[in-house]
């Protein structure tokens, strides 16, 4: 288990314990040298990060040196004594590390610093067309600067900020605005495109606080009627969100523009726009497109409602927690508390793989049947960046697992980010005894997981 502590003082405590009070007898104990305190230029090298592109995991090293240890300072907020400590980055970006090290005598007063990145933001749900593929039109184009109309309460003000790295825009708005098209920004390329084509796009959008309707136009520069979409879409803060078409007939244009209006956005928000990517639906970049659910979302009942079928559930917990390749289990299980229709779990250890952090509901007393369909709801809220939570409904007894009707597998879930999983219309199954599972594996040590408001209801059309 990770030595994890939440101030430096903590860690300088910790340090002074492990390297000090252990490394002399009680008869030959010496106070601290400060002469002795690390210099912390001579373990620059020590230092290692090692960054895993493909599961968005940075694995810090420390190679051990004779009488000293780490003080990991990851994102300026957690702290670790590890020799070797992994941490899950969800967006792509460039992220820093402090390092202090520490000896008997105490913590350096220097640090190492060091930097790395994170290639691509990990999607809930579909992550879009490929940015880097050679058949997206935006990489090989010449795009010009945003323009900017920027005007709350329809007054003009000055143009937001604006950053560019690696293809990412940053939009900075510091005032609030009301209504669309109040805070417009537009990009002209030189991309043309052919009615006897047709087209996919893709694009990934975040903004630091929630914003209702954020529209994404793809228009002819010379006339705003002509255009391939023109859309609105809800983004949640700090959630990465994925617009994309596909199979979209071609239109004759010459030097596309890309729209954005973030109009209706709250004061003091932040807008990232990347991977944006355009191409001749012709040309297979190995993406698998999503089956579009076009099932309209239903009527939820009150969390307290006699429907809810959830409501007045009897049941039993059952856990299995582990770690490593070799599935190693956890002397503990993880810890529950129960307030109202919220179910905190604490776990204090971390695993690594999934399945290795279940936490299962076994009923006697939640019943469905397969003459029926059902709609299911839960918000998940984790402390920590969870890499794939998996949320199944499905028999406690005959058929076991196999019998299920709910299976929604290695769902993402940010820290701090209330993250909903549901599923609609969801074909019964006869099952006189359901269990819930919740399945946090690959979680960091000392997380705690909410689960609350869940739903389970007969579907009505």
């Amino acid at each position: 288990m990770k030595k994890i502590f939440y101030s430096l003082e903590g860690v300088m405590l910790a340090a002074a314990m492990a390297w000090g009070f252990s490394a002399c007898s009680p008869e030959e104990f010496g106070s601290p040298k400060e002469a002795g305190i690390p210099v912390v230029s001579d373990y620059e090298e020590a230092v290692r990060i090692e960054v895993d592109q493909e599961t968005n995991y940075a694995h810090f090293h420390f190679d051990s040196k004779p009488g000293v240890m780490p003080v990991w300072i990851i994102d300026g907020k957690s702290y670790s004594t590890d020799f070797s400590v992994s941490k899950y980055y969800r967006k792509a970006g460039d992220y820093n590390v402090e390092v202090k090290v520490a000896n008997a005598n105490g913590v350096s007063d220097g640090s190492v610093y060091k930097t790395f990145h994170i290639d691509k933001t990990k999607m809930t749900g579909f992550g879009g067309f490929v940015y880097e593929s050679e058949f997206n039109m935006w990489t090989k184009a010449t795009v010009a600067a945003p323009a900017f109309w920027y005007a709350p309460g329809w007054n003009q003000i000055a143009d937001p900020a604006y950053s560019l790295a690696d293809g990412t825009y940053v939009v900075t708005l510091p005032a609030k605005t009301t209504d669309q098209w109040q805070a417009q920004m537009s990009m002209t390329t030189d991309i043309n495109t052919a009615a006897d084509k047709h087209y996919d796009f893709s694009v990934i959008l975040t903004s630091t606080t929630d914003h209702p309707h954020v529209m994404v136009k793809l228009v002819d520069p010379g006339d705003d009627n002509i255009f391939y979409c023109a859309e609105t879409v809800a983004l949640t803060a700090n959630e990465p969100l994925c617009f994309w078409k596909s199979d979209m007939e071609g239109l004759d244009i010459t030097n596309l523009k890309f729209v954005f209006d973030f109009g209706g956005n709250a004061e003091n928000t932040e807008i990232t726009i990347e991977n944006i990517v355009l191409k001749d639906h012709a040309n297979d970049d190995g993406t698998v497109v999503p089956e579009v659910d076009d099932t309209p979302e239903p009527v939820w009942v009150d969390v307290n409602s006699d429907d809810n079928l959830w409501k007045g559930a009897q049941y039993e917990m059952a856990y299995f927690y582990a770690h490593g390749e070799d599935w190693q289990t956890y002397p503990e299980n993880p810890g529950m508390r129960v307030e109202g229709t919220k179910y905190t779990f604490t776990l204090p250890n971390e695993s690594d793989l999934p399945w290795q952090a279940q936490c299962t509901f076994v009923t006697t007393n939640v019943t469905t049947s397969a003459a029926e369909e059902y709609d299911f709801k839960v918000t998940i809220t984790s402390t920590t960046d969870l890499p794939g939570v998996t949320v199944k409904l499905c028999s406690a007894g005959e058929g076991g697992d196999d019998i299920f009707i709910v299976n929604n597998e290695k769902v993402p879930v940010p820290a701090d980010t209330p993250t909903v999983i549901k599923g609609i219309k969801k074909a019964g199954q006869d099952i006189a005894a359901a269990k819930l599972v919740f399945d946090f594996g690959g979680n960091p040590a000392n997380t705690e997981v909410s689960v609350e408001n869940i739903i389970l209801q007969k579907h009505k059309d």
